[in-house]
């Protein structure tokens, strides 16, 4: 009796999952994907492929707006130029996606990308004026130093020396750039990041998040917490966050009221709430400012992007 009871319940269990998971009930062009897998093995991500020739290979197949189901991950993806601008310019009307704060919840639980509503707005408010236009084009003679430097780099190199890994260092020039224009901080990437303590633990992180997008947000959460290679990559991530901060600290009201206008650290810290614990107590709505935390998480974020 003991044996068929279990044998029912697997099976209930596995229709359920196969019916909540892997059941597609919208009217989007998607490609059967197997139970449990999804579309990780029709993919290639399995064997290596890169997330751009599966967003070309599955945009051929299907046009420019598709579904796609990676394991427990299900995504909407929108291809379309257009539509995309549409979107961004429109948040308030398209939200963020539950799936998308759900995992990168986990491990950006204060970051822009994963918030909604009020708290959005307040984060939003903060942080999103320093990439409009004309701030990015402020700061052009700075991108163009450091792809120069970069580009001396190169010619420096033995005629005979096939670079391997321009990807890699275009990464890095996009995180050193990054980092003068938000953060006034020398990240010195583009030297390599093999001897960078941070920009190794950024690559961790992200790493871990590749990992973790097939996993269940519970299960990934779980692995941040018991993983020690995870938690010492965090603790690394957060030293040098903090140590931004402090820095940013030291510099006085005046200098940074006038930099916050082109310098994201310097938004950031200006906003710093003066009492968390009165902050806290307030409705989503009366809130102002940013907590320490919320700062840590906005870095995090950016930092994320820029890599």
């Amino acid at each position: 009796m003991f044996v068929i009871l279990t044998l029912v319940f697997v099976s209930l269990l596995v229709l359920y999952v196969k019916y909540k998971h892997f059941t597609s009930r919208r009217s989007i062009p998607s490609i059967p994907g197997h139970f449990l897998f999804g579309n990780l093995l029709q993919s290639g991500l399995l064997r290596g492929t890169s997330i751009l020739q599966v967003y070309t290979s599955f945009k051929n197949q299907l046009g420019d707006i598709y579904e796609i189901n990676l394991g427990f991950l299900h995504a909407i993806v929108v291809g379309d130029i257009d539509d995309v601008q549409h979107i961004f310019s429109h948040r308030h009307i398209y939200d963020q996606s539950d799936w998308v704060v759900e995992l990168l919840g986990v491990l950006i639980p204060d970051g822009l990308i994963t918030l909604k509503g009020t708290k959005f707005k307040r984060h939003a408010s903060i942080t999103t004026p320093l990439f409009r236009h004309g701030k990015i084009i402020s700061n052009f003679d700075l991108i163009i130093d450091c792809t120069d430097e970069l580009l001396n780099n190169w010619r420096s190199s033995s005629s005979d020396h096939i670079h391997c890994d321009i990807l890699q260092q275009c990464q890095n020039l996009v995180m050193e750039i990054f980092g003068f224009i938000g953060f006034d901080y020398d990240f010195g990437t583009l030297r390599g990041t093999d001897n960078n303590e941070l920009a190794q633990a950024l690559k961790n992180y992200i790493g871990t998040w590749e990992f973790g997008s097939y996993l269940p947000s519970f299960l990934f959460g779980a692995y941040l917490k018991l993983s020690p290679k995870c938690r010492r990559t965090h603790t690394t991530i957060k030293r040098h966050l903090y140590r931004m901060i402090e820095q940013e600290l030291i510099e006085t009201p005046e200098s940074r009221a006038q930099r916050k206008k082109t310098s994201l650290i310097a938004s950031l810290v200006a906003s710093l709430q003066t009492d968390e614990q009165a902050e806290e107590r307030k409705s989503e709505e009366e809130k102002k400012g940013l907590t320490r935390r919320e700062i840590l998480g906005e870095m995090l974020m950016f930092l994320i992007a820029g890599f």
